[in-house]
């Protein structure tokens, strides 16, 4: 009886860390790194680096926003992009996507996102190719952001 009483126990602990947001509500350092690949010998060329904070509420992250393509595709769109989007997957953590925008100017972005979170931790990866008057150019954006504690008065809250 004790062992079904534990056994009973833990799931209700493994389903009670599943229910809970996927990442903790709080301050958020990001860093983001942007290459795209030289036309002529194909090494990787840094276009920029930023580190930003933001306080992340519970109710922003309750929308699941790394986890789905809703965002991304709603940034696009206020480009004045149009957008499809599939390959849709899905995981506990992790999720990745297919998008693809026709923008105003005429150019077309091929990208692929990955984004994987944990409570403390959260890893973008967008991979694009920008084909734009006969040219591709395929460019690389690498996030990571970290949970660094309370958030501050000074920081953006989201």
């Amino acid at each position: 009886m004790r062992g079904i009483a534990c056994a009973a126990a833990l799931a209700a602990a493994s389903f009670a860390a599943v229910a809970q947001p996927a990442m903790e509500p709080g301050a958020w350092e990001l860093q983001t790194v942007m290459t795209a690949q030289d036309p002529e010998d194909g090494s990787p060329v840094k276009l920029g680096e930023t580190t930003l904070k933001n306080c992340l509420t519970k109710e922003y992250l309750a929308r699941n926003l790394y986890l789905t393509p809703e965002n991304d595709e709603q940034k696009m769109r206020q480009r004045g992009a149009k957008c499809t989007v599939s390959d849709v997957k899905r995981g506990e953590a992790s999720a990745s996507w297919r998008m693809i925008c026709e923008l105003a100017d005429g150019s077309r972005m091929d990208m692929t996102i990955r984004n994987t979170v944990s409570r403390h931790e959260l890893v973008s990866e967008l991979k694009q190719l920008i084909s734009r008057e006969g040219r591709d150019i395929p460019i690389q954006v690498v996030a990571r952001a970290r949970f660094i504690g309370a958030c501050t008065d000074d920081m953006p809250r989201r």
